[in-house]
This record gives structure tokens, C-alpha cells and sequence, in this order.
């Protein structure tokens, strides 16, 4: 049996997806961005791309029998998109990807920026935005322009999309939702329902019966 290989830093974990034939699979935002490959196994066709973040859930359809192969990234990385996705086309061989080279160019074309990264470790501990500035020695203002600049988003996504994830990850015990909203700082149950069906394109009575989008929220990413 050939060694795991070694995940870099920057990679926040492995996935991988096989589709039989026509489907829809539902990608849930996470706070990262992913390196895709894609395989027809019909055609032998196949292709890499490099996600955006998601601010809400969304299908992805699939025609014909196809292997996916991803590479979560951390939340906070900087991606050298057209040199990664090049390295990646040229790691492709009949039978698939050398995932050890595509392994070689997300450690050469991904880079965690080390301050964003610490704004996002902030955001996620602190109570508030203004606490996280505080926390990191910086004004409020020079935390957005940090991150939307270094992210594409700002500090309110951050601290939204970490709070749903963890009170989705809630719904898999028995917790009441009032008290899960309760929990995680929603004003009532319904201001909790409204927020997850805007990030998870369903409400909480829906995620919790389930067991496969609740399998989902509870995969690495950001908040959880």
C-alpha cells in the first residue's frame, strides 16, 4: 500500500466524490476556497478549478459518471490561481492526477497570509468586531480594509459564517432550536431559522432531520 502523502499547511483537508450519473450535490460555504479536479470518467475529459467563497448554499450538477478530487484550503490563504491551476493540468495523467505533484504546486502557488490569518483566529474568539481590533492592536477600520483586501470579505462575513456553522453543527444533538439560537447569539428561534436558510438553503428543522447535509456543516472549514 502506497504511503498517505503529507498534506502542506496550507491545506485544510482531502475530499473526494464520485457521481454514477445525473445528480445534484449541495456545497454548503465553509469559509474556503477549494482546488477542484474533475474527472469524466466516460470521456477521460477532465479539468481544475479553483472555488470562490460561497456566502450561501449552492447545487452542483452533475450529467455524467465523474470522480471529484478536492483540496480544502485554509481559510485566509493567498492563491496564485492561473500557476496552480497549470501545475495542476500537467500533474494529469491517464488514470487521473499525480496527486504528489499537485500536492508540490499548492505548496509552491498557495500561501496562508499570516495576518489575515490572525484576524480570522480573532474574529472567531472575540464577542464582537471592535473586540477583535482590540485583540489584534488595529482599528476596526483597518481590519475591514485587511481583510477585504486579503479575503474578498469582510470582518460580518466572517463572524456570520462561523456562528451558523457552529450552530448548525448544534442541530445534531438534541438541543431545542430555541436554545441552540439562544447559544449562539440569534435573537430568537426565528432569526435563527432566517439566518440558516440564507447561508445553508434550509431551515434548522430541515438540516436536523439531515444526516447527510449535517455530515457536510460538520467538515472542517471555518468556525467549526
Amino acid at each position: 500500500m502506497a504511503p498517505a502523502l503529507l498534506l502542506p499547511g496550507t491545506v485544510l483537508a482531502r475530499w473526494q466524490h464520485s457521481s454514477q450519473g445525473p445528480g445534484t450535490t449541495t456545497v454548503l460555504p465553509d469559509g474556503c476556497r477549494d482546488l477542484v479536479l474533475r474527472l469524466d470518467t466516460a470521456t477521460g475529459q477532465a479539468e481544475g478549478m479553483v472555488t470562490p467563497l460561497d456566502t450561501q448554499a449552492r447545487r452542483v450538477n452533475t450529467l455524467r459518471p465523474t470522480q471529484w478530487i478536492g483540496f480544502r484550503l485554509r481559510p485566509g490563504v493567498q492563491v496564485e490561481e492561473r500557476a496552480l491551476l497549470a501545475a495542476a493540468r500537467a500533474a494529469r495523467h491517464s488514470g487521473g492526477w499525480d496527486e504528489g505533484r499537485v500536492l508540490s504546486a499548492l505548496e509552491d502557488h498557495v500561501v496562508l497570509l499570516a495576518r489575515a490569518a490572525e484576524a480570522l483566529e480573532a474574529l472567531q474568539a472575540c464577542a464582537s468586531v471592535d473586540d477583535a481590533a482590540r485583540a489584534l492592536g488595529i482599528s476596526p477600520r483597518s481590519l475591514e480594509r485587511m481583510l477585504a483586501e486579503a479575503t474578498g470579505q469582510p470582518p460580518r462575513y466572517w463572524r456570520a459564517l462561523a456562528r451558523m456553522r457552529r450552530a448548525a453543527c448544534a442541530l445534531s444533538g438534541g438541543a431545542p432550536l430555541v436554545a441552540i439560537a439562544a447559544d449562539h447569539g440569534y435573537a430568537d428561534q426565528s432569526h435563527f431559522s432566517r439566518e440558516c436558510l440564507r447561508w445553508l438553503g434550509h431551515t434548522p428543522h430541515t438540516l436536523r432531520h439531515s444526516p447527510d447535509l449535517l455530515a457536510t456543516v460538520a467538515q472542517p472549514g471555518y468556525g467549526a
